[in-house]
């Protein structure tokens, strides 16, 4: 084996180990991202009041975020920034958590709540 070949072959191990690291990185972001999901279907559901009305706006704003999120994956798929993903990330719950606090304020003062522990910005 030439040297040049030996050469050839550790950088293609270098680059393909490399690549298979931020694969792993990228998958972890993604399993992150969608567990954080997973807490705010949780938080939906709960935070709400029981009736159909409430229930619907919670599983329109999830289905919004559901949609912003894998806007996120995308561009983390296409840049491999893990970086720019958490971001976006955080960005959309951000924006999630404050319209479902509207949405609790909104519900249940039509509910009936006098209280203002029924809000989710208090939990937030």
């Amino acid at each position: 084996m030439s040297s040049a070949t030996l050469v050839a072959l550790c950088i293609l191990v270098v680059l393909t180990g490399q690549s298979l690291g931020q694969n792993a990185t990228v998958d972890e972001s993604v399993k992150w991202a969608n567990d954080l999901f997973k807490t705010a279907q949780v938080i939906a559901g709960e935070k709400l009041p029981t009736n159909a009305d409430a229930q619907n706006d919670a599983k329109d704003q999830l289905d919004t975020l559901k949609m912003a999120l894998s806007h996120c994956e995308t561009e983390l798929r296409s840049t491999l920034n893990v970086s720019s993903h958490k971001t976006c990330v955080n960005a959309v719950f951000a924006g999630f958590y404050t319209a479902l606090d509207q949405l609790a304020g909104e519900h249940w003062a039509i509910y009936g709540a006098t209280s203002g522990a029924s809000r989710i910005g208090l939990f937030w």
